[in-house]
């Protein structure tokens, strides 16, 4: 093995995982890391886990590896199990958000895997082409189904006791009701050329791929 693709889940033991996996890869032998994180780690970042992201980003970046990090913008994927009937729930609150499909992550990841040499000491964060509200996503859905679908918007204590009861642990819901109130500070509100750059084509619209999973938001 002479390339990682580092992937954590996210979570408080997240920081320990990562280290044992560093560890080890330290004692195989390998070449080049490129790790997952997460969009906006720092030490001050809003959400716990995206400080957690900074620490392991900062070990990794201290290991001696050859590295590339992937700070990845909010996933089109995590909208998926967001509607429900004819409601849309988010984590934006009323802020724009340059959401990025999962698949275009995948493209970048696979592409730095394939060359890392040429992406080596670098940090992007992958975005969509557009950075879009959430009643523009159900407007979306909307047309793609031709049924109704109306943006339900909740404040960060309503997503996380509405998370609670349909039985995400409460660390995890926590953190999403910090990542509503970082969405809706505007704090995702960007987008950049990252995934063109390492792929070579532009990344997907929301439209596309509301197209793409037009079958499963019609089963919901």
């Amino acid at each position: 093995m002479t390339t990682l693709w580092l992937l954590m889940p996210m979570g408080p033991l997240a920081p320990s995982q990562s280290m044992n996996a560093v560890w080890a890869a330290r004692q195989a032998g390998v070449r080049h890391i490129v790790r997952l994180s997460a969009i906006g780690a720092a030490h001050d970042a809003p959400t716990r886990n995206g400080r957690l992201h900074a620490l392991s980003d900062a070990e990794l970046q201290e290991s001696g590896i050859p590295w590339t990090i992937l700070r990845p913008s909010h996933f089109m994927q995590n909208l998926l199990g967001a509607k429900a009937g004819e409601h849309l729930y988010g984590l934006f609150g009323d802020a724009r958000v340059g959401l990025i499909d999962a698949r275009d992550i995948a493209a970048a990841g696979a592409a730095i895997l394939a060359a890392p040499q040429q992406h080596e000491s670098m940090i992007y964060t992958p975005t969509g082409p557009e950075s879009i509200m959430l009643d523009q996503a159900a407007d979306e859905i909307a047309r793609t189904l031709g049924q109704p679908v109306r943006y339900v918007p909740q404040r960060p204590e309503q997503t996380r006791d509405g998370l609670l009861q349909v039985g995400l642990d409460q660390w995890s819901a926590e953190v999403l009701a910090e990542y509503r109130v970082a969405y809706g500070s505007g704090w995702g509100d960007f987008t950049n050329d990252h995934v063109e750059r390492i792929v070579g084509r532009q990344p997907r619209t929301f439209a596309e791929f509301v197209h793409d999973h037009r079958e499963h938001f019609a089963s919901v």
